[in-house]
């Protein structure tokens, strides 16, 4: 029997909030369905009604959490005209996002934060291939690996205990250099 197309709202709503709650404080595995649907007062039908699975939950709460960065990345991307605006630019958003994490890490579960740091990675590329075809690359590599390798060298140099003791300029100029060695490969 086919799912009748599920509307956005309601207890819908109300079960991703308490998912995402829970998730973030307890981790994916130690919670379950029944202790979201406890949160809302629901059911396990009704659960299923929503979601086919805690892992499709888990799914529409990461979106939920990455739609707006995703869209003011892209967004950024397409603004900028040089690789030293983009480092700027990605620097501001990037401080943004930390201040913004930071207010809800709390006692965010470390299986959690790992998973949002692999889909922060992900929802990057599709942006930082469009910025690196934007400015000359065309090296011999698929656009998506050197994508991919550009946010994955950003990312662990922005994560190193290095990078916190550098100065804006000295992540500026590091930031540039990771996309330029991307470029010219």
């Amino acid at each position: 029997m086919a799912r009748k197309p599920v509307l956005e709202g309601g207890k819908r709503d109300e079960i991703i909030a308490a998912a995402a709650k829970l998730f973030f404080t307890d981790g994916f595995e130690k919670t379950s369905v029944r202790r979201i649907l406890d949160e809302v007062g629901g059911e396990v039908g009704m659960f299923y009604h929503y979601f086919r699975s805690k892992d499709e939950l888990f799914d529409v709460v990461a979106d939920r959490f990455f739609r707006q960065y995703e869209s003011a990345f892209a967004r950024m991307t397409g603004e900028i005209s040089s690789v030293e605006e983009f480092a700027d630019r990605f620097l501001d958003m990037f401080e943004t996002s930390m201040e913004q994490y930071m207010r809800i890490q709390g006692n965010m579960h470390w299986t959690v934060r790992s998973a949002l740091h692999e889909r922060t990675v992900a929802s990057l590329i599709p942006a930082a291939e469009e910025m690196l075809q934007k400015h000359g690359y065309q090296g011999k590599y698929p656009l998506d690996i050197a994508a991919a390798k550009t946010i994955a060298g950003i990312s662990a140099a922005i994560h190193s205990q290095s990078y916190a003791a550098m100065s804006r300029a000295e992540k500026k100029e590091l930031i540039i250099s990771l996309i330029r060695e991307t470029i010219d490969m």
